[in-house]
């Protein structure tokens, strides 16, 4: 067939040939298709696991005692993040947690003895008890505040566990199937 969209314009092969070469190529092209059957929960894990991780790296506190200004003068940070004491912990299962829900969407599977929503579970507590501690331990005691960071985090903690629980709900588990396994 020839093309009448300009003059001397040709196709070699007809269009209906070049159709079906983008829609296979347009199959094969989509990665995230993975994304859609993961469970509303595993998704909020997914993305609050994500979210807490970023926020980590923040200053959680801030030192506001005497010399701040002195220190902030000669350009020292006076901000700590979540990952100085126990809070490394919280931030090493976090990304124990990515690594687990990227294992649930490559469709590896472990035979551990209990189901993999329950493990999802398990590493989002962790991740919310060691966030918490992180949180209630202020380093330097008074002359240390909280940021609006560390709020963020443990609200993404906290969600992180909400998703977990939503995501045992959607694979029909639940904490009294934990003793019977």
């Amino acid at each position: 067939e020839r093309s009448r969209a300009a003059i001397g314009v040709s196709v070699s092969y007809p269009a209906v040939d070049c159709e079906e070469i983008l829609r296979i190529r347009k199959g094969n092209g989509r990665k995230m298709d993975r994304m859609n059957e993961l469970s509303h929960g595993a998704k909020i894990v997914l993305g609050a696991t994500i979210a807490f991780l970023i926020v980590s790296f923040f200053s959680w506190f801030h030192y506001t005692g005497p010399g701040k200004d002195e220190l902030e003068a000669i350009g020292a940070d006076t901000g700590i993040t979540m990952w100085h004491g126990v809070g490394w912990i919280a931030g090493l299962l976090a990304i124990v947690l990515l690594v687990w829900q990227a294992i649930r969407l490559a469709n590896i599977e472990f035979e551990i003895g209990v189901t993999p929503s329950m493990i999802t579970a398990a590493l989002s507590v962790l991740v919310l008890i060691f966030a918490l501690i992180r949180w209630l331990d202020k380093p330097g005691g008074d002359f240390v505040g909280r940021t609006f960071w560390s709020w963020l985090g443990l609200i993404f903690a906290i969600v992180m566990v909400v998703g977990a629980w939503l995501n045992m709900r959607a694979a029909g588990d639940s904490l009294t199937g934990i003793r019977d396994q």
